[in-house]
């Protein structure tokens, strides 16, 4: 009974972000524990090193590289997900490059 009480406490530490950086957070989405970066290169058709994120707030990340972008949501349970479609930039935002 004791052990299984002090796994949850060390179980509710690691997700209030005590074991290292949050899955939700930058962070973690270029972790590539999560997958985040891993699946917007893929999603995206675009090398990891190419892509730029942004932090959007609320568990959300905007990510842009070879002439598209999208917006991946935090899921609990699934990990990132594609929360808008992969859309190609406009030559104006291009150029802003």
């Amino acid at each position: 009974m004791k052990a299984s009480i002090a796994l949850g406490v060390v179980g509710l530490a690691c997700l209030l972000g005590a074991c290292g950086p949050n899955a939700w957070s930058l962070e973690g989405f270029k972790s590539p524990d999560h997958g985040g970066i891993k699946r917007a290169a893929y999603e995206m058709e675009c090398p990891e090193s190419q892509l730029t994120t942004t932090d959007l707030g609320d568990s959300s990340m905007g990510v842009s590289g070879c002439g598209k972008k999208a917006v991946y949501k935090w899921a609990y349970g699934a990990g990132w997900v594609n929360n808008s479609a992969v859309v190609e930039s406009t030559s104006a935002e291009i150029k802003k490059r």
